[in-house]
């Protein structure tokens, strides 16, 4: 029974009849015909898409610089402008032997994705959720980068003083009244959400950066649209140099780079 014949595809948005594509592509082999409970699967998964359930939820995986990643409601879902950070890094040529901290790691997409730019680098992904550390593991025993380590911890507070050659981070940076947040309903609040309306998270690692970071080492930034004034005067606030803000496809600034 092919599936078009069904499901009638014209009661369902533009965004779900895509994803139901995409998800047949990839969960079935043979998508020329389907079994009754294969299509009752499939009819579920089309009322959660419409309900604004994630894609990259139902299918399991997200990609991210050009890897695929495993995700579910343990985690945030990976997002394409968040890979700027990854470029700032690689623009910066540190020596083997750098020590990198990928602060939030979540999936561990970022620092998964650092540790592959060079096998000589030490990469430390570091969250405060145990769920998120398993994800982060699971991906890492996909990937086996046996430059990339898993720490639970809040923030760097697990690391020495002046030990550290760059951290990079794409923290919780909503504000908890935000409206947008209805929009992320699925995904875990503990990754969105920070508090002093958005910039608690940058406060505190900025204040570790300046304790952690050695002489001439680096942080970088992902932030709010709206919140690059707000960064710069915590990052000048701890004695840190602004090198360069990044900004994102739609002409904001989005990153941030930052030398101790």
């Amino acid at each position: 029974m092919k599936f078009k014949k069904a499901i009638d595809l014209s009661k369902l948005s533009f965004e779900t009849k895509r994803d139901i594509n995409f998800f047949i592509k990839e969960k079935f082999q043979d998508a020329s015909k389907f079994t009754q409970s294969q299509i009752s699967k499939i009819e579920d998964i089309a009322k959660s898409l419409e309900e604004g359930y994630p894609r990259d939820y139902l299918i399991g995986n997200s990609e991210f610089y050009g890897k695929k990643y495993f995700v579910d409601q343990r985690v945030l879902i990976p997002r394409p402008e968040t890979e700027v950070l990854v470029d700032i890094l690689k623009s910066l040529n540190l020596a083997d032997g750098s020590i990198l901290c990928d602060l939030g790691t979540g999936s561990g997409c970022i620092g998964i994705s650092l540790a592959m730019l060079n096998e000589n680098f030490i990469v430390f992904g570091v969250d405060i959720s145990e769920d998120a550390i398993r994800v982060a593991r699971k991906n890492n025993l996909t990937y086996r980068k046996k430059n990339f380590f898993l720490i639970q911890s809040n923030w760097a507070s697990c690391f020495q003083k002046n030990s550290i050659d760059c951290i990079i981070s794409n923290p919780p940076y909503i504000d908890k009244d935000d409206s947008h947040l209805a929009d992320l309903k699925y995904e875990p609040i503990s990754a969105l959400v920070s508090n002093l309306n958005g910039l608690e998270a940058f406060e505190i690692i900025s204040q570790q950066a300046k304790q952690l970071l050695k002489k001439g080492g680096f942080l970088i930034f992902e932030h709010g649209f709206d919140q690059s004034q707000d960064v710069e005067k915590i990052i000048y606030k701890n004695d840190l140099k602004l090198i360069k803000k990044i900004k994102d496809l739609s002409g904001n600034d989005r990153a941030i780079l930052v030398q101790k």
